[in-house]
């Protein structure tokens, strides 16, 4: 397992291990995690500027990969924009909140988010997960279940 994976894995036992009434932060709604989810992969903002949806934000080769595979999906055209089904939103501790994703292309799994001073932000680490999920998609290159 990659630092990446063990990091979401972490951050999201500790989301599963901890009763959601033990928190009194407020969790994002289904409309507010759609739309940081539009914001990651719009292909019309450079991968570089999405430090409003994404943190810590994406380093310079991250960025460029993103926004060439983003660019990619969207000369496809079948591929985006995605449609996004996000549902078991709970809250954590340090302003976190976990929820589960699924597109009409791949198969349910749990994201982290942050409050940000009122602002809903994906974590790099889910992110860069999120991403590779939908690129692999794209290809028909992912595994359903793995």
């Amino acid at each position: 397992m990659n630092w990446t994976k063990l990091s979401v894995a972490t951050t999201l036992a500790a989301l599963i291990a901890s009763p959601a009434t033990a928190y009194a932060n407020p969790v994002p709604t289904p409309d507010e995690v759609v739309a940081v989810l539009a914001g990651l992969t719009d292909p019309n903002i450079p991968a570089a500027n999405k430090t409003n949806i994404v943190t810590p934000g994406f380093s310079p080769d991250e960025a460029g990969t993103i926004d060439d595979h983003l660019n990619q999906m969207r000369a496809k055209r079948r591929v985006l924009p995605l449609t996004y089904f996000v549902t078991n939103i709970q809250p954590a501790p340090n302003s976190l909140a976990g929820a589960t994703l699924e597109t009409q292309a791949t198969y349910p799994r749990p994201i982290v988010l942050v409050d940000q001073g009122g602002h809903w932000l994906i974590t790099h680490d889910t992110a860069m997960d999120e991403l590779d999920v939908f690129w692999r998609a794209a290809n028909r290159t992912y595994f359903v279940g793995h």
